[in-house]
């Protein structure tokens, strides 16, 4: 029963990880083609403008995968721990002889 809760665990940590790593990749995208537009002077205050837009708009979507992430592994620990209490209860019906129906 803990392997499952181990299990389930760990895949809610690489879910977590994986949204982190890709927020990560797509503001580092972001200021990549920041960059690059701001390399080209003559249209230096519109693009400004616009990197500082698409800087927020990505951060407030690597944001959301986070927190989606987040979710879904509370949800996943939530499932597991139910699951294990239901075994904990079986188990002591098995031990105690209590028939389970």
């Amino acid at each position: 029963m803990s392997s499952v809760m181990r299990d389930v665990e760990a895949e809610a940590e690489r879910i977590i990880e994986e949204a982190r790593k890709r927020a990560e990749e797509i503001i580092r995208e972001a200021k990549k083609r920041a960059s690059e537009i701001l390399e080209d002077k003559s249209y230096l205050v519109e693009l400004t403008a616009e990197r500082k837009k698409l800087e927020e708009k990505i951060e407030l979507e690597a944001r959301r995968v986070v927190e989606e992430a987040e979710s879904t592994a509370r949800k996943l620990k939530e499932r597991v721990s139910a699951r294990v209490e239901e075994y904990a209860e079986l188990l002591v019906h098995v031990v105690t002889g209590i028939e389970v129906e």
